[in-house]
């Protein structure tokens, strides 16, 4: 014991079932680690903590074990990467990056402590708690926070156990900390050799493997090191490298700054030193790069066997390296009398590969793209280095940084500018990877003295809804509300950048349903700009007249009057924002309004207005060649269609919008467009209804599908925490449901909906639904949702129940056949009609699917049941 936790110096120990498995392709050793672990996660430990060096393989060897108990219990796995929290970034920071990994995208006013919670101790399908395991890597540089967090969590969370990844351990009473050792001498040498053959080179004969294994020694048999050695071969033979490690005065690599020294054995080496080395066998421009690529987000280098994991999602594309990185022109060292060898865009290329060939820089490759990053420890050994390039004359880390947040404030801005355009989806897309570094560049703004960067930042994401594709609500807002802050305390008077930046807050605020906070911002925006004093108290009181309020004021407020009020004077506010952006040239900001607009008529309007100023905006959106915009100013028709129109065509159109937004990533969208295809099949069931419709049948597979989606979209929104109060939008969603409970009863559409609910949104299965893609009644049948099913055995005929019951007590064919007399073909053909009506894909499905006054029955048939002779 020390400190009052465990220290576990893993040996031998009992081997368990998890060990049975296959080990990850690439994946060497650590098997007496994994069993460790696998014992403790599979026993009662709350907290486990790998420690070890920088680079040893903690969080490789967390991901594998946690991969294989997941796959052997069936548990929820949260991974938390701490890696782009800053040293003292206060455990709000902490709690954030657990939410945005726990939670995911949150439309939700809770704060994220809440929202943590209350995910984590959500009851599963069942009713039960799930048990889950949550992985917090890189605890080191936050260790103070980060425990606090883990401790609160396991006082809050009963069925949470935690596996940490930290340098040192966390601290808690009843920590089992297990010390991650170097690799054998086996296992380095089989490292070596796979690695050796990346490069492609083969370590086969007796020469060449006796002269790896001296190498693995001199590296001390360290993951990382034997990685970086390896990597050599690219440049070097290994007698070469095995020279350049001779332990001697003549020793090449990099000198080590801290640790025990080199002597005849050593053991252990810190992850600094081993950046150090490759970092000193670089060229001088690969140097430079490398420290100015410091600024930018730290990376991570996954396990490619992670499912979640998107090469495309991670990095800093070429573009972004060479903007910031490059030089404009030569500079001078004032303090050596002579020009610092500069960095030009076209040859950034080449220094990055090179780089990546010395696993200094992580490379992740895509289907259509390549993008580079640092790890963590490695990016702040290079911020170190940029440092002390820094003289009297110039601050080298804050003259890049503010490259970098300039890069990406420009960028936002052309966003705006080409939102509703052909190049719309970019934005989305390439800021799935750039979000980390787009979080740094508002970071920075504000520690810089420069927040109206951060805050420009904030109102172009939030402009261009970034919401909708990453981030969260909570999250934009807070950063938002912290840059407006900051720039206010500079500023003398209210800018323009200000009252932008209130009105979108307020429009965050209402999406959020924080209809309170939306009404004081948007009174304080008026207050701001409105200079008459009765005109600044009676704004409110005349909306169909034009009292001079800026377009960001005037179209959230026709949000507001359509969200919060149901108020059709809704539509002639935002068309008025729409013409006042377009008279200030804002092409994104008149198209958002129109949209809105368009949403308000759909809603609010008459027949009459509803169907003309969708048809108006989505003819616009279209012809300006703007993807994303066109599908929703199609919601925005479908929506009119459904209510004024033909539900038929809205519910065509819907589907074909629903089939886009997926492979957009609009998870919004796609959430609203599920609820759009229930409104419209509910408009479908009640002109049936109203034409006389006598098909009982019909009328309850129509409202059973909207009680299934009705179903769906509730899990679904609640996955994304989407907790908008849109006003008109419950109330369509309340009147379909209204429609299908009256046809099905009470009992019947709770059933139904029931189904629904244990949908999987990680399968987008309420979408496929929506799509008519999926149907709950063929869904396997040990699915949650199939479950609920209500059986169909009483549609069998006599003869179809007497072959099912055989069928089900194992009897073949043939055997059913000889049994009541019948040709092989007439059983056959009655087995095809039993699989049809009962909705089902094979003999052993039929088993699930015997009712309770026939079980008795399969019994004594399959007593009685042919043998085959021995």
């Amino acid at each position: 014991m020390l400190g009052g936790y465990t220290i576990i110096h893993v040996g031998d120990v009992p081997k368990v079932a998890l060990n049975s498995m296959s080990a990850t392709e690439g994946f060497v050793g650590r098997g007496p680690e994994l069993d460790r672990i696998s014992t403790l996660l599979l026993g009662s430990a709350r907290l486990i903590t790998l420690v070890g060096s920088g680079g040893i393989g903690k969080t490789r060897l967390a991901t594998e074990t946690v991969g294989r108990f997941r796959k052997a219990k069936r548990i929820s796995v949260h991974n938390v990467r701490l890696a782009r929290l800053s040293k003292g970034c206060g455990k709000a920071a902490v709690e954030e990056e657990v939410a945005a990994a726990v939670v995911g995208a949150d439309f939700s006013d809770r704060s994220a402590w809440d929202a943590i919670v209350d995910t984590l101790t959500a009851p599963g399908p069942a009713g039960n708690p799930v048990p889950t395991v949550l992985v917090m890597d890189n605890c080191e540089h936050v260790l103070e926070e980060a425990g606090r967090v883990i401790v609160d969590l396991l006082e809050a969370v009963a069925e949470l156990t935690i596996v940490a990844t930290s340098r040192e351990a966390i601290g808690w009473v009843d920590e089992h900390v297990v010390v991650v050792p170097p690799l054998t001498r086996q296992q380095a040498l089989a490292l070596f050799r796979m690695r050796a053959e990346l490069t492609g080179h083969s370590v086969g004969d007796r020469e060449q493997l006796a002269m790896a294994r001296l190498i693995c020694r001199h590296v001390h048999n360290h993951p990382l090191y034997i990685r970086l050695a390896a990597a050599r071969l690219l440049r070097q033979p290994l007698a070469m490298i095995l020279h350049d490690l001779s332990g001697e005065a003549a020793d090449k690599r990099m000198r080590w700054s801290h640790g025990p020294r080199l002597g005849a054995e050593p053991r252990h080496r810190g992850v600094r030193d081993v950046i150090a080395w490759s970092y000193d066998l670089c060229l001088e421009k690969e140097r430079i790069l490398l420290e100015r690529m410091s600024v930018f987000a730290a990376g991570y280098d996954p396990n490619p066997e992670d499912e979640t994991y998107a090469a495309g999602d991670v990095g800093t594309d070429l573009e972004a390296i060479q903007v910031v990185c490059a030089d404009d022109s030569p500079p001078e060292d004032e303090t050596r009398g002579e020009v610092v060898p500069s960095l030009a865009a076209e040859e950034i290329e080449d220094l990055l590969e090179r780089l990546v060939d010395q696993c200094l820089v992580t490379l992740h490759i895509t289907p259509t793209t390549v993008r580079y990053s640092l790890l963590e420890s490695i990016r702040l050994f290079a911020e170190e280095q940029l440092a002390r390039r820094s003289t009297d004359e110039g601050d080298e880390p804050a003259r890049f940084a503010r490259r970098h947040r300039l890069y990406y404030r420009d960028k936002i801005v052309a966003a705006q500018q080409n939102w509703f355009s052909p190049m719309e989806q970019e934005p989305p897309d390439w800021g799935y990877a750039a979000w980390d570094n787009i979080l740094v560049a508002i970071e920075t703004s504000r520690v810089s003295g420069e927040p109206a960067v951060g805050l420009r930042i904030c109102t172009g994401l939030i402009s261009i809804r970034a919401p909708i594709f990453k981030g969260s609500l909570r999250e934009l807002r807070t950063l938002c509300e912290r840059a407006l802050q900051a720039t206010r305390a500079q500023a003398r008077e209210v800018t323009g950048l200000h009252i932008e930046a209130m009105a979108l807050i307020a429009w965050v605020a209402l999406c959020q349903g924080m209809h309170e906070d939306a009404e004081q911002l948007l009174e304080e925006c008026a207050a701001a700009c409105l200079r008459d004093s009765e005109t600044r108290a009676n704004w409110r009181l005349s909306p169909e007249s034009d009292t001079g309020l800026p377009a960001p004021l005037e179209s959230v407020w026709g949000v507001e009057l359509m969200t919060r009020h149901r108020d059709p004077i809704a539509i002639t506010v935002l068309g008025r924002a729409r013409e006042k952006y377009r008279g200030l040239g804002d092409r994104a900001g008149e198209a958002r309004s129109e949209l809105d607009e368009a949403m308000a008529a759909g809603f609010l309007g008459s027949a009459s207005a509803a169907l003309e100023i969708t048809q108006r905006h989505l003819d616009r959106i279209t012809a300006s060649g703007a993807r994303w915009a066109r599908t929703w100013a199609e919601m925005a028709w479908a929506i009119a269609l459904t209510r004024y129109g033909d539900p038929t065509e809205a519910l065509a159109v819907v589907r074909a919008v629903l089939a886009q937004q997926l492979p957009l990533r609009d998870q919004w969208g796609a959430a609203m467009s599920v609820h759009i295809v229930e409104w419209s099949l509910a408009r479908t069931l009640t002109d049936l209804i109203a034409a006389g419709s006598s098909s009982r049948a019909e009328l309850a597979t129509r409202a059973t599908e909207i009680a299934q989606l009705a179903g769906g979209a509730t899990t679904l929104r609640g996955k994304l925490n989407i907790a908008i109060d849109l006003g008109p939008f419950d109330d369509e969603t309340e009147k379909a449901t209204d429609v299908a409970r009256r046809v099905l009863g009470r009992e019947a559409f709770m059933a139904a909906e029931k189904q629904g609910r244990l949908l999987q949104p990680e399968l987008h299965e309420a979408q496929r639904l929506a799509l008519g893609t999926l149907s709950i009644d063929k869904m396997p049948l040990d699915h949650p949702a199939r479950k609920n099913t209500p059986s169909h055995w009483g549609e069998l005929s006599a003869s179809e129940d007497e072959v099912a019951v055989l069928a089900a007590a194992g009897w073949t064919n043939a055997a059913i056949a000889a049994r009541r007399g019948n040709s092989a073909r007439t059983v056959d053909a009655h087995m095809a009609a039993i699989f049809r009506k009962l909705m089902i894909t094979s003999r052993q499905d039929i088993v699930e699917l015997v009712p309770a006054d026939k079980v008795d029955q399969v019994r004594r048939e399959t007593g009685r049941r042919p043998r085959r002779p021995r």
